[in-house]
């Protein structure tokens, strides 16, 4: 096995740690392998000496789950030989959601506990717990090899929660598919490094969404801010409502079929931009800045009560009005 394909199969198998942690891991192991190829040995031998990517990861996890320890809180029953259920103890005012595969279900329901219904299969790793009044779920695995599921699908994942909790979500997807239920949530961090994020029509105070690479679907969102970053991929919105939207595109395309703002920033470094705006385009202060993009909106100062900032140095953006 040539290196980097090692790297690239041990990184994925790092996909529970954080960012930073999985780069100083990276980083390392770089280190290590230049050491071995300047004792002598060839590409083939310095990898075989670090042995099979999946065994090198989960010594890691392994070690990192031991440095955490700690008693987890809540209740962990065994279902069948593929899947397990966790009922949450006490309060609960925050989710954690980092999905891998699959689909994942957020869903709202008349009962009093987060209760999660989750996959322990060979090809997918999952960890619940609930640290105070947060319930995280983490993926620990990802194995590829000697995968037996039944009838060959990956299994679903769903997260019932009471609908009398607005709970702030941190969501972190590598992969697969994670459906927001419309109903109310508290603040909603949302990072899609690959896969998909959808959701309902959701009410929340402060929104994040950035997708790395990836798509982000939202069938409409009523918010204080909302800022939304796509490096690569895309996202598609129906109805956006709010005080304060920023959109910045740094590559790939976002759409939205109606924003309703009082102050929205659309940002337009490459790929393309398609938004439309409720009112009337003398509704709204201009702000426009253009590089060697392009933008079919002028600028225009007349002190209205919204107004747009527009920039786009590479890539195009598109401003419609619905009147």
């Amino acid at each position: 096995m040539k290196y980097i394909e090692w790297r690239d199969e041990f990184e994925l198998f790092l996909g529970a740690l954080e960012r930073e942690e999985r780069e100083r891991i990276l980083a390392y192991y770089g280190e290590m392998y230049a050491d071995k190829r300047d004792s002598g040995l060839t590409e083939e031998q310095a990898v075989a000496e670090f042995g099979a990517p999946y065994d090198a990861a989960k010594k890691i996890l392994d070690e990192e789950g031991a440095k955490k320890g700690g008693a987890d809180e809540g209740t962990q029953a065994a279902g069948d030989d593929e899947r397990a259920q966790f009922t949450s103890s006490g309060a609960v005012d925050a989710l954690e959601i980092n999905g891998a595969l699959g689909n994942i279900y957020v869903r709202f329901y008349d009962g009093k506990d987060v209760c999660v219904d989750y996959p322990t299969t060979a090809i997918l790793d999952y960890k619940v717990t609930q640290q105070g009044g947060k319930v995280a779920i983490r993926h620990r695995d990802v194995k590829f090899k000697n995968v037996n599921l039944k009838n060959g699908i990956i299994p679903d994942m769903t997260i019932d929660v009471p609908k009398d909790l607005t709970p702030d979500c941190t969501i972190s997807l590598t992969g697969g598919t994670l459906k927001l239920d419309g109903g109310d949530y508290g603040n909603i961090d949302a990072c899609v490094e690959g896969g998909s994020l959808k959701t309902g029509r959701i009410y929340c105070s402060d929104a994040k969404i950035v997708t790395d690479a990836g798509a982000i679907d939202i069938d409409g969102a009523v918010f204080h801010r909302m800022h939304a970053e796509i490096n690569a991929g895309k996202m598609t919105a129906g109805s956006l409502c709010g005080s304060t939207a920023d959109i910045k595109v740094n590559a790939g395309a976002a759409q939205a079929d109606s924003v309703d703002c009082r102050r929205a920033e659309i940002c337009v470094s490459a790929g393309k931009a398609d938004i439309t705006l409720c009112g009337a385009k003398e509704d709204y202060d201009a702000q426009v800045k253009r590089t060697l993009g392009s933008c079919n909106l002028d600028g225009r100062s007349l002190n209205c009560e919204r107004s747009v900032k527009a920039e786009v140095y590479f890539g195009s953006l598109n401003i419609n009005f619905t009147k």
